[in-house]
C-alpha cells in the first residue's frame, strides 16, 4: 500500500514538472495587467503602456496598463506584489516604489527587497540642477564654494518629502559636503514658479522640463546626475565628469512581478523585454519620451535595488527624513 502511494505521489511531481515548462511555452493564453500605481498621464503610466504595447506585439495577447495610484505608488505596489504569481499581473515600477518608499517608511506592507520577482529595468532619467540666475554663479564649482560659504542659505524646491528629486539633491550635498534647505511642493510647477521668481534657488528637473528653459535667461543648468551627458542638453556635463561619481542618481522605471514567479515565465519575460527594448520603435518612443533605454535583468537588477536601497537608507538617517 505504501509503495503504491509512493509511486502516485512520483507520478505527480513527474506530471508537474513536465506541466510547468509546457504553461511557460504557452505563455500568456489570456490578457496580462500592466499595473501603474499612479495616475494616468504620467511618466510611469507612458512607459507602461509603450512597453505593454511592445509585448502585446510579440506575445500575441494584450498587456493592459490599470493605474492604481495612492500612497505614493504603495497601493498599486501591494495589490501587485499580493496577487498570484503566475505572470498575469505585473508592475511597472520605479525607482521610488523599489527602494526610497521602503527606505523611508517604517510600515511598508511589502518587504523590499525579498517581495519581488525581479524581470527588468527598462529605461532611466537623470535629474538636471537648474538654479536661479539671480545667483553669481554659472558653474558647479562656483555653486559648490558658494554653498559651503553659507550654510543653509540656498534654498532647493522639489515635489515633496522622500521624492525622487529631493534624494538626488541629498546625494549630492553628501558627496559634495555641503548643506542646503530643502522645500517640499505639492508638484514641481510650484517649485518652478518660486525659482523663477526668486524665492528658492534650484530646483531638480528632468532633462525634458529644464531643455524647454535653454534658449531664454529664467534659469541655468550647470549639471546632470545620469551616467552619461543628456542628447537634449549635450552641453551640460554630469556630476562625474565634474568629480563626484558617487552622486551620479538616475530616476529608474522597470517590470517586476509578484514573489515566487516561476522561473521559466520570468526568464520568457525577460527574453522578450530584451528584444522589445531593442526594437527601434520601442527605444524611439522611450527617447522621444526624454528617456534613455537601459536594460537590467533578473538578479543584476535586484543588485542595482539592494544597493539603492542601502544608499537610501543611510540618507534617511542622516537627514532624518521619514516618510508617514
Amino acid at each position: 500500500m505504501r509503495k503504491t502511494i509512493f509511486a502516485a505521489v512520483v507520478t505527480v511531481i513527474g506530471v508537474l514538472g513536465l506541466v510547468a515548462p509546457s504553461a511557460a511555452a504557452d505563455y500568456p493564453v489570456r490578457p496580462v495587467r500592466i499595473v501603474s500605481p499612479y495616475p494616468p498621464g504620467g511618466g510611469n503610466d507612458i512607459i507602461a503602456r509603450i512597453i505593454g504595447e511592445a509585448l502585446s506585439s510579440r506575445l500575441g495577447q494584450p498587456f493592459l496598463v490599470e493605474n492604481r495610484a495612492g500612497a505614493g505608488g504603495i497601493i498599486g505596489s501591494d495589490h501587485v506584489l499580493k496577487s498570484a504569481p503566475d505572470g498575469y499581473t505585473l508592475l511597472l515600477a520605479s525607482m521610488d516604489t523599489l527602494t526610497i518608499v521602503p527606505a523611508m517608511k517604517p510600515d511598508m506592507p511589502y518587504r523590499m527587497p525579498d517581495d519581488v520577482t525581479y524581470l527588468g529595468r527598462i529605461a532611466e532619467n537623470g535629474i538636471t540642477f537648474s538654479i536661479s540666475p539671480k545667483l553669481p554663479i554659472k558653474t558647479m564649482a562656483e555653486f559648490i564654494a558658494y554653498a559651503k560659504a553659507n550654510p543653509g542659505k540656498l534654498r532647493f524646491g522639489s515635489s515633496g518629502i522622500g521624492s525622487a528629486p529631493q534624494m538626488a539633491v541629498e546625494l549630492f550635498m553628501k558627496n559634495a559636503g555641503v548643506q542646503m534647505t530643502h522645500i517640499p511642493y505639492k508638484g514641481i510647477n510650484n517649485a518652478m514658479t518660486d525659482l523663477l521668481g526668486g524665492q528658492i534657488e534650484l530646483v531638480p528637473l528632468t532633462p525634458v522640463a529644464a531643455a524647454g528653459y535653454l534658449k531664454s535667461d529664467a534659469l541655468r543648468i550647470i549639471a546632470f546626475t545620469g551616467p552619461q551627458r543628456h542628447p537634449l542638453i549635450p552641453a551640460v556635463p554630469t556630476l562625474a565628469e565634474l568629480g563626484m561619481p558617487n552622486a551620479t542618481v538616475t530616476i529608474w522605471y522597470s517590470l517586476v512581478g509578484p514573489p515566487k514567479m516561476p522561473e521559466a515565465i520570468a526568464d520568457r519575460l525577460r527574453q522578450e523585454m530584451a528584444s522589445a527594448l531593442a526594437n527601434p520603435a520601442t527605444k524611439a518612443k522611450l527617447e522621444n519620451a526624454g528617456l534613455t533605454v537601459a536594460p537590467l535583468y533578473g538578479d543584476a537588477f535586484k543588485q542595482l535595488v539592494v544597493k539603492e536601497l542601502a544608499q537610501w537608507r543611510e540618507i534617511g538617517r542622516e537627514q532624518n527624513i521619514v516618510l508617514e
